[in-house]
């Protein structure tokens, strides 16, 4: 008989306490309470008045006069409008001269070049387009052995380094099929 009154009182206390976990949990700090993110905001510093004899009637319950609403200040942060500020149009005579230094501007299209080389480089190519040899064509590369001879035989002859073309590799591999028809 002994043993059965603590089976139950332990069985029921269990039905008891798992009915109120999420409240047991807030009571003994045990769950996570974070402040709203929105509705936290920094406070203006306190400031005194230019004559202490004109100071305002205080009205309890009511915002001070110089704070934000907390709200607002959150909207007016992801707010586009403000986010985007407009470049300065003048430079600094320090700005000129690393821009002097840095040397002639790229093309315009450079950055959507350099993107499209990388995505061509990074995707690989499909099964039929392995088998035919077919595709998107890599951009060429430059072939440092046959770069670097272009470049002795124009310093000895005297010649500037951008006299010739600059040669390149095609980068293009021949597809299952196209080997096949290569080998008759």
């Amino acid at each position: 008989m002994r043993i059965k009154i603590p089976a139950a009182c332990a069985i029921t206390l269990a039905i008891v306490l798992s009915g109120c976990s999420n409240n047991m949990k807030k009571t003994f700090g045990l769950e996570a309470n974070p402040p709203d993110a929105f509705q936290v905001g920094t406070q203006p510093p306190l400031s005194l008045p230019p004559e202490l004899g004109v100071l305002p009637t205080p009205n309890p319950g009511e915002p001070r006069p110089q704070q934000v609403d907390a709200a607002q200040q959150g909207a007016d942060a992801l707010d586009t409008a403000n986010a985007l500020t407009t470049a300065p149009t003048t430079q600094s005579p320090g700005e000129q001269a690393l821009l002097e230094q840095a040397g002639p501007a790229p093309s315009p299209g450079i950055r959507a070049q350099v993107n499209q080389n990388a995505l061509i480089a990074s995707k690989p190519p499909g099964f039929v387009a392995k088998l035919t040899g077919s595709g998107p064509v890599p951009a060429p590369t430059v072939d440092a052995a046959a770069e670097q001879r272009r470049l002795q035989e124009n310093e000895a002859l005297g010649q500037p380094v951008t006299t010739g073309a600059t040669p390149q590799d095609s980068n293009v591999k021949p597809g299952f099929f196209q080997r096949i028809l290569n080998a008759f």
